[in-house]
């Protein structure tokens, strides 16, 4: 997996690419940050966990973000 862009040292907005196929869960499971997220992008559309991402793929991991209700 390819770090791409890192724009904050703490809750970063980081983009990965994979080079096997694999569910976005078992992505997160592998970085240790299962529980660690907002929205995971693929190619720039909102993707679930069970979805499969394909080498290739542009990955967008967004953080949680504190405030709100």
């Amino acid at each position: 997996m390819e770090h791409l862009t890192k724009l904050q040292s703490t809750g970063s907005l980081k983009s990965y690419r994979v080079k096997t196929s694999r569910t976005v869960a078992d992505l997160l499971k592998d970085l240790k940050l299962e529980s660690k997220f907002f929205a995971i992008l693929v190619n720039g559309k909102k993707v679930n966990l069970n979805d499969t991402v394909e080498e290739g793929n542009d990955i967008t991991i967004l953080p949680r973000i504190a405030g709100g209700h």
